[in-house]
């Protein structure tokens, strides 16, 4: 029986709830989910005509390591997707010849905006089968989180899972204060 393998990939700046609603809906039908955290080298950013934001240093305070931590502690809370093996690595969307993804992974994906549709025509023009999961109504934005860290507005806390509140808030001072230094 061959393993089933999806991909979800993102700059999880920061994982937050949506992204969790993901895992939980991939632990479902999959055996393995890679977590592929895009833009994981902060100092090789790449600009991107279907997203004005994703390669600028204000979208992009928390390190990958950073992130992996994050994500790490999103997850440990999870019940769902105890039996399915969850791998976290660096996936650099604009570099395809480095992605360690096994050839019959299928991409997850929600559209929102021109940008996702553009990473759907990357993995399929790739050869990968694509699943798209459905939008939900309200979208929580990793922008609106990080605006709330900005202005000490804790009310980002419901958006992110209780077990990496701790974590998110370390690491966004420590970014902050490397920046103001």
């Amino acid at each position: 029986m061959t393993q089933r393998v999806a991909c979800f990939t993102g700059r999880f700046q920061p994982f937050h709830n949506q992204h969790l609603e993901v895992l939980t809906a991939l632990s479902q039908k999959f055996d393995r989910i890679i977590i592929g955290v895009t833009n994981p080298d902060l100092d090789n950013l790449q600009e991107h005509s279907a997203s004005q934001h994703r390669h600028t240093d204000s979208a992009n305070p928390f390190s990958y390591e950073s992130r992996v931590q994050i994500i790490k502690d999103s997850i440990s809370e999870l019940t769902d997707p105890k039996n399915v093996e969850i791998e976290i690595i660096p996936f650099d969307l604009t570099q395809p010849d480095s992605w360690t993804v096994p050839a019959d992974t299928v991409f997850a994906l929600r559209i929102f905006s021109v940008w996702e549709a553009s990473k759907l025509d990357l993995f399929t023009g790739q050869g990968f089968e694509v699943l798209e999961l459905p939008a939900p109504a309200t979208k929580i934005s990793a922008s609106d989180i990080r605006e709330k860290l900005t202005t000490n507005d804790s009310t980002w806390h419901s958006h992110v899972a209780p077990g990496a509140i701790f974590t998110i808030q370390q690491e966004w001072d420590n970014a902050t204060s490397k920046v103001s230094a």
